[in-house]
């Protein structure tokens, strides 16, 4: 017979890390008063989509592997990929009409 030794499944630092980025990434696209995107320094857009690169690699990373518990690295992965997800609700707000492109004006 053969016996598989019982792998012990655990919250790992992947995890824990992934997680973080991807509650910062959260916050730096919809609180408003950390806001870093769209306000039109480019500096935030890049620190944004980087840490929202980051977050997802790492979040699938622990998804991946066999020896971590999978919740928080799902939690991470929505959390970290909420900077597409506010393009989404906004590209659908859009189309439905429900707010308006913002007119420039040239004086």
């Amino acid at each position: 017979m053969e016996t598989e030794a019982c792998i012990q499944k655990r919250y790992g630092v992947i995890s824990f890390t992934s997680f973080i980025i991807g509650i910062i990434c959260f916050f730096t696209v919809f609180i408003t008063p950390i806001r870093m995107e769209n306000i039109g320094n480019m500096n935030g857009d890049y620190i944004t989509f980087f840490l929202t690169i980051a977050g997802i690699v790492l979040s699938v990373i622990g998804i991946l592997k066999k020896t971590e518990k999978k919740v928080i690295s799902i939690i991470s992965l929505v959390f970290s990929s909420s900077f597409f997800i506010f393009w989404v609700i906004v590209i659908t707000l859009l189309l439905i009409g429900e707010i308006e492109l913002p007119s420039r004006s040239i004086r």
